[in-house]
């Protein structure tokens, strides 16, 4: 669904925590889902929305790299920076094991999950989730952890590219 609820098309493949079809290991992330756009009328682009209208071309995407710095943008608490904490940690989400997670040190809340994680123009995660935060006091803290599955490794593994 877009962000007025309309279709954009169908979901081809997706993953929470199963295990299944190989996808799960300490290399893969284990939350993501694809969708192919359906019907004429959509034109998919790849720009990210960030609050206040402001759009951005994603153009490329890779493997994080610990220490980097991120924006992570959520429908709840916003555009949030932060940076890589571990490149690749198992963790337990809603009593699903995810491995070969991406962490970061910056806040996010209930309802951020799916957004993705950037470095510049370049597509690093989409959230999972993490602590359980109800309010953002700052981009980024000591006890701020959040996961996030890596968009390389599920581009890889379904054969796809960012525009």
């Amino acid at each position: 669904m877009d962000w007025n609820g309309a279709k954009i098309g169908t979901q081809t493949a997706y993953n929470y925590g199963t295990g299944t079809g190989g996808y799960c290991d300490a290399t893969r992330g284990c939350d993501w889902a694809t969708i192919k756009a359906d019907g004429s009328d959509i034109n998919p682009l790849g720009t990210v929305r960030y609050w206040g209208g402001i759009y951005k071309q994603v153009d490329k995407s890779r493997y994080p790299a610990e220490g980097e710095h991120i924006d992570r943008i959520g429908v709840n608490s916003q555009d949030l920076t932060g940076n890589v904490t571990k490149t690749s940690v198992t963790v337990n989400i809603e009593g699903k094991t995810l491995y070969g997670m991406m962490e970061t040190n910056n806040c996010a809340l209930g309802g951020d999950s799916g957004g993705p994680a950037l470095n510049g123009t370049t597509a690093l995660g989409l959230l999972s989730g993490g602590t359980s935060e109800t309010t953002c006091t700052s981009d980024t803290s000591g006890t701020y952890r959040n996961y996030f599955t890596k968009v390389q490794s599920v581009l890889n593994e379904r054969g796809l590219h960012v525009y």
